[in-house]
């Protein structure tokens, strides 16, 4: 009881002496806090009030012409890449930032020291990726320019002038695919054979606007991307064993295609049924390309967009169906997959699920495009 008594002096005595403090005023406002992180009360000539373009607005563009191999051997991407690069905006640019979000896969990057014990999602332990750059020039001359971390800034001689000018940046470049590449790139050993998926796999203009100028914020691994609109040709040189699916719509079939598949594709395009083009028992047979050896280049176009990505791999079933949509226009649903991954419980409604969910949101929301 004493030791009780004696514990409950003291808080009593605490309790005295607070009373006495005089209390002080907070600064604290949570109006500031919860304060709204875009003010659209504001107007200004590019932006209206409500958030949209206003009398104005501008926006730069990027069109994209990529030829780049794959060394499924060596695991190596090898290439160049040629942007038309607009300038619409009301000031002149005395140099230019582009991405190259491959310098991420390295020891050396700002998002390879932020996990350098495990490696692992948002990186690659031990792993020298990023990009080599073999040449950049502008209009056919060899350009003034210098890289940091996923950055590329390039000096330009005569500046672009404001509303009207372009500009022709070609860049030659290789990277190794890191087996891990932030969830979007990296490489999958199946059954049939080694999956890639190509993402951030060329480098791209990074965006000027009206608000932040340059948007050269490194990239971390973590986090989406900001790009301009353009048009793109891309083909892709892959071993003749290999299916590539990629952004946009295919224009040389003949090459890549067998005839039978050509059908199958075509089948596909006016069913809501999947149809499957490269069947699970056919996968990896000398009769499931137009090639038994060699290489075959896969061309691709995809117009208005701000970014293309291409999976390739030997290992691939193949099917397809048609998306429906409330214009009346007609697109395709495709799914590559092993046959690790085939079955109504795996993989298999891959297709199904593709179809259903555009065809879905683009009668509640907005319809997907299939301009090419």
């Amino acid at each position: 009881m004493k030791k009780l008594f004696i514990a409950a002096t003291i808080l009593l005595g605490s309790f005295g002496s607070m009373a006495q403090q005089i209390p002080q005023k907070s600064n604290y406002s949570q109006y500031d806090l919860f304060n709204p992180l875009f003010n659209y009360t504001l107007s200004t000539p590019t932006r209206s009030g409500s958030g949209t373009p206003g009398a104005n607005y501008w926006q730069n563009s990027a069109d994209y012409k990529i030829n780049v191999s794959l060394d499924d051997v060596k695991n190596i991407v090898d290439g160049d890449v040629e942007i038309t690069y607009k300038n619409a905006s009301p000031d002149k640019l005395n140099f230019l930032w582009l991405q190259l979000d491959q310098n991420q896969f390295n020891t050396k990057s700002r998002g390879g020291l932020t996990t350098p014990i495990s490696g692992g999602r948002f990186g690659n332990t031990g792993f020298e990726g990023g990009y080599q750059v073999k040449s950049v020039t502008i209009d056919g001359k060899p350009a003034d320019f210098y890289v940091t971390d996923t950055r590329m800034q390039i000096k330009l001689s005569t500046p672009l002038v404001e509303r009207t000018s372009a500009t022709k940046i070609k860049i030659t470049f290789s990277f190794n695919i890191p087996k891990y590449g932030s969830d979007r790139m990296g490489t999958q050993e199946a059954k049939n054979g080694t999956i890639y998926e190509l993402a951030q796999w060329y480098p791209r203009m990074c965006v000027y606007d009206d608000i932040e100028g340059w948007n050269v914020l490194p990239y971390l691994g973590a986090g989406e991307f900001y790009l301009e609109y353009g048009n793109f040709e891309y083909a892709v040189t892959v071993p003749s064993t290999h299916i590539v699916v990629g952004s946009g719509e295919l224009t040389n079939p003949n090459d890549c295609w067998t005839s039978e598949q050509q059908k199958r594709l075509a089948e596909a395009a006016n069913s809501d049924k999947t149809v499957m083009v490269i069947e699970k028992d056919e996968v990896g047979k000398e009769n499931s390309r137009p090639k038994k050896e060699g290489k075959i280049t896969w061309k691709f176009r995809c117009s208005m967009a701000r970014d293309v990505a291409f999976a390739t791999s030997k290992a691939f079933i193949i099917d397809a169906a048609r998306i429906n949509l409330p214009s009346g226009k007609k697109s395709l649903a495709m799914s590559a997959y092993p046959v690790e991954s085939s079955g109504d419980k795996a993989w298999s409604r891959s297709t199904e699920y593709v179809k259903g969910a555009i065809e879905y949101y683009s009668k509640w929301l907005y319809e997907y495009s299939v301009v090419i």
